[in-house]
């Protein structure tokens, strides 16, 4: 057997091991996700303020590395995007209700333009099985177009909707992955 087929064994044995720790978080990421579908609105702000949070910390550490790159000649580029992002978290962790509104503006835009180029782009390629690409260019299309006429009101409810709906599939996969690996 080689080195590659030893070392898959001996992963496949500690995911078997651990098998139960995997439905564990499955089973926490159904109920989570459930849980901001029921309020899909607290769970946009929480993940606005955790955007935030994020873009703040990133910021800070761009701005670290800004000092820290001494003779790059790119030092008060570095230092403007670590101010930018420090005021973008900041302003997102300050009125995460308006970030919520501004994020879903932008994502229903690109959501309409991409799909949008996604569907011209098949029918001109005409790769094989393009068909798909059609398909999902229109479903994206027409998602972005529903929430962009539905906007502000989707701006309170979508994030927190798609966040919930992502982790319900994600726990249903770990969920699955740990039976699978239970019955090896």
């Amino acid at each position: 057997m080689s080195a590659f087929a030893h070392a898959m064994a001996d992963l496949a044995q500690t995911a078997k091991r651990h098998w139960g720790w995997y439905l564990a978080l499955g089973i926490l990421l159904i109920l989570t996700g459930l849980l901001a579908l029921y309020d899909s609105f607290a769970a946009s702000i929480i993940s606005i303020l955790f955007l935030g949070a994020a873009i703040l910390v990133a910021g800070i550490f761009q701005i670290a590395a800004a000092f820290g790159a001494r003779g790059a000649g790119h030092i008060l580029f570095l230092l403007l995007l670590g101010i930018l992002d420090v005021v973008v978290g900041w302003m997102l962790i300050q009125h995460p209700g308006i970030g919520a509104l501004t994020v879903t503006l932008v994502l229903a835009i690109w959501l309409v333009f991409s799909g949008a180029f996604r569907f011209v782009s098949a029918f001109a390629y005409r790769f094989p099985q393009y068909g798909w690409a059609v398909l999902s260019g229109v479903v994206t299309f027409v998602l972005g177009c529903l929430l962009w006429t539905q906007w502000p009101v989707s701006g309170l409810w979508f994030i927190g909707f798609a966040i919930g709906l992502n982790f319900i599939f994600a726990g249903i996969a770990w969920a699955m992955f740990a039976m699978r690996v239970k019955n090896l």
